[in-house]
């Protein structure tokens, strides 16, 4: 009985292009990740779009008006901002439905980590709430 392959033959893989022959490469530009940071640093939602900062540090009942508008939300606990050692984690729909008809969200006590709620949009104006460090929103968020 065959073997069922479980992804690309090595033949097949040698005829793909290596990352410095991929169009990222060609171009000059770092690759798009959707749902995180590249390597140059710029943030796109889960469907790839680029985001651009539209709010800094704004407070807990801005973000709870920005989610009842319709915006995303993505978190990072540990306070590094999402691009140096982590990506942004993105809330389902359904827990998205929830923080609607939740109170605002909460700093947490003593920070442990470096604490603050941001504003991206991206060009087809998707909003999204950017959560940082120790904060607690409901049963859906960290």
């Amino acid at each position: 009985m065959a073997k069922k392959s479980k992804g690309a033959t090595f033949a097949e893989l040698l005829k793909q292009p290596t990352w410095s022959e991929g169009d990222a490469q060609k171009s000059r530009r770092p690759a798009v990740r959707p749902g995180g940071h590249n390597a140059a640093g710029e943030l796109f939602d889960p469907s790839g779009r680029p985001l651009r900062l539209l709010h800094e540090d704004i407070t807990p009942d801005q973000a709870q008006e920005w989610v009842r508008s319709g915006a995303l939300v993505a978190f990072e606990g540990c306070g590094c901002g999402g691009w140096t050692r982590c990506q942004p984690q993105w809330l389902s729909t359904d827990a998205l439905s929830q923080l609607r008809s939740a109170p605002a969200p909460e700093f947490g006590r003593g920070h442990r980590a470096p604490t603050w709620i941001d504003v991206w949009s991206s060009d087809q104006s998707q909003i999204v709430v950017y959560l940082h460090g120790d904060v607690r929103w409901g049963d859906a968020a960290p």
